[in-house]
């Protein structure tokens, strides 16, 4: 699909790791969600952070299993800075689980809660929870994908069941998001999240999406392992 040119400068908001963060697609999560959840972090530590840079810090965490999504919440344009519209924080925490990170997480950055769906964990605004019209809300009877290569693919479906939706994304320099193999598949009576977390959850046993920018310029990003935001660069 067509990119406006506007939106290259994503890149700079969604820096992909290195290829040791490549993994094998298609075997899904071979850790039980609760375990993933329990599983217990030496350290974790984010200063003068948004809560964006807080699940990226998470997302790098190597925990085998841990599926993230994320649903920043959308700003008027695409070119107002997340970090003068966010909440600051300083989270220094020790021998803590995944679970208790993103309760600490949302306690930070109020605006936000988080929920588990399958293998996924999805952090997402608080107001839009009960919101019907909200995209991720929405639901699907039945949906097919056809010999797809990658999450990315997977839109053009999901767009035919909402054309006034803005569905689209960005994969431009964030590293390899193919699948193992060609993916054909069916789904039945469920939301909008959960077909995004089912199509990302098959890249392999550690992923991330993201879904962010302005009202009129939203994308998503799909990524196997973690994701590297500028707050995280900047401590390389």
């Amino acid at each position: 699909m067509n990119i406006p040119a506007s939106l290259v400068c994503l890149m700079l908001a969604l820096v992909a790791p290195g290829l040791r963060e490549a993994t094998p697609a298609g075997k899904g999560s071979q850790v039980p969600r609760k375990l993933t959840l329990d599983v217990r972090i030496d350290h974790f530590d984010v200063a003068d952070a948004i809560l964006r840079d807080g699940i990226s810090e998470l997302s790098l965490k190597n925990v085998e299993g841990l599926h993230l999504g994320f649903e920043e919440i959308i700003r008027d344009k695409f070119q107002d800075d997340p970090r003068a519209i966010s909440a600051h924080f300083s989270l220094h925490l020790e021998a803590i689980t995944v679970r208790e990170i993103l309760d600490g997480l949302c306690r930070s950055d109020a605006r936000y809660t988080w929920s588990e769906d399958g293998d996924s964990v999805n952090v997402y605004a608080r107001a839009t929870k009960d919101d019907p019209s909200y995209l991720f809300n929405l639901r699907i009877d039945h949906i097919i994908v056809t010999d797809i290569p990658d999450p990315n693919q997977a839109l053009t479906p999901l767009s035919k069941f909402f054309p006034e939706q803005q569905v689209g994304y960005f994969g431009a320099g964030l590293g390899d998001n193919t699948y193992a193999e060609p993916w054909t598949a069916g789904f039945e009576r469920l939301t909008v999240r959960q077909f995004i977390n089912r199509i990302a959850e098959h890249m392999g046993p550690r992923t991330s999406w993201v879904w962010a920018g302005g009202r009129e310029e939203r994308m998503f990003t799909f990524l196997k392992g973690g994701f590297h935001t500028p707050w995280e660069a900047s401590k390389k």
